[in-house]
């Protein structure tokens, strides 16, 4: 009996801290998406697949450079967690459907940017972000492989670690 309370306890705990970190991770996101730029900043619409990547990764500017870095794997980093978050909540773990799924989210900030004029709408962050998604939902697959019944665990303890890696990755390169 008393050890059945405890059991339950820890799952209301593991739970608590697994819904936690995912809420703080979407609070993150949602400011670094949303955040209104400096003034004097822009707003633009680009609905030419790779136009952007293709002037990032052939231009030789050195200080564009950093910021292609920045932009390029920025937008693939932040979207792993939502892959895999993705992945864990949702009932169908099929990586296309979770993939889809990213898009789609995707999709919508782009046009929430848009309606809300906050920065640049392109189609090329839409690629970027799904490559992030996908690449989490395949790391949500693999952990699941490796950790079997113990996956919520595993992506409990990755999760805050990997986060804070990711955002200090991202901290300097925007410095």
């Amino acid at each position: 009996m008393m050890s059945d309370i405890k059991n339950k306890w820890i799952k209301v705990l593991h739970n608590f801290l697994l819904y936690g970190v995912m809420f703080f991770y979407l609070m993150i996101l949602f400011i670094l998406l949303f955040h209104k730029k400096s003034i004097g900043s822009f707003q633009s619409v680009n609905l030419i697949p790779f136009r952007t990547i293709d002037s990032y990764l052939f231009n030789d500017d050195l200080i564009h450079e950093s910021f292609v870095l920045s932009n390029i794997l920025g937008n693939i980093i932040i979207f792993i967690p939502l892959g895999i978050y993705m992945t864990l909540v949702n009932r169908n773990k099929l990586i296309l459907v979770n993939t889809i799924l990213v898009t789609l989210l995707s999709l919508l900030v782009e046009i929430a940017q848009f309606i809300f004029a906050v920065g640049a709408t392109d189609i090329d962050d839409i690629i970027l972000n799904t490559i992030g998604g996908l690449l989490g939902v395949l790391l949500f697959h693999v952990i699941s492989y490796l950790f079997k019944d113990k996956t919520k665990l595993a992506i409990e303890v990755i999760a805050p670690a990997g986060g804070i890696v990711a955002f200090v990755i991202l901290f300097f390169m925007n410095r």
